[in-house]
């Protein structure tokens, strides 16, 4: 079977913020009826095309999961997991990581990156044992390094984990770009 990937990944911003008090007119004048505004816009796009190397990816993984309160899922890199075409997935790097929140009730956040018990396992983006990066309802994060890529290590260290501490099942959307050997 011939095998081609193609994936973009992006970011973009847009922000105004303005004052919508008018300033006041100096002494002897009309006032302006201006108010003062400042902007900001940016964006980004990286791009991936099959194969090893600078933007090159050899495969993707994504689903839509639902990790239970006090529980964690484990997205294990090198060989636990199967692509759509029931391939085993033995990854040596992470080229973009995106997730999102599904749940809109305020407490309902997801732990990413770093285990939440102090002896747990790091993980390809690592934080420190005992760390993690907190993402709330209706929120999202999109990483993307496709020069580098994020290595994947053997045992403890090929594993993307997602946990959730608090009191309700929250459901959340992964895709994992990467390249293996």
């Amino acid at each position: 079977m011939a095998t081609g990937i193609t994936v973009s990944v992006g970011a973009s911003i847009t922000s105004t913020m303005n004052n919508t008090t008018s300033p006041a007119a100096p002494a002897g004048a009309n006032a302006l009826d201006s108010n003062p505004a400042d902007a900001y816009s940016d964006s980004i796009t990286a791009s991936l095309t099959f194969g090893a190397g600078t933007d090159k990816a050899h495969g993707h993984f994504h689903g839509v999961y639902d990790v239970a309160a006090a529980a964690q899922i484990i997205f294990d890199m090198t060989g636990a997991m199967t692509d759509v075409f029931g391939t085993a997935i033995a990854a040596t790097e992470v080229k973009a990581i995106y997730i999102k929140n599904n749940n809109t009730v305020a407490g309902d956040a997801l732990q990413l990156f770093g285990d939440v018990a102090a002896v747990g396992q790091q993980v390809p983006i690592t934080l420190a044992n005992g760390d993690a990066l907190i993402l709330g309802p209706k929120s999202f994060i999109c990483l993307s390094n496709p020069i580098d890529g994020y290595a994947v290590g053997a045992g403890a260290t090929d594993r993307i984990e997602v946990a959730n501490a608090g009191g309700n099942s929250v459901e959340f959307e992964i895709f994992i770009a990467y390249e293996h050997a």
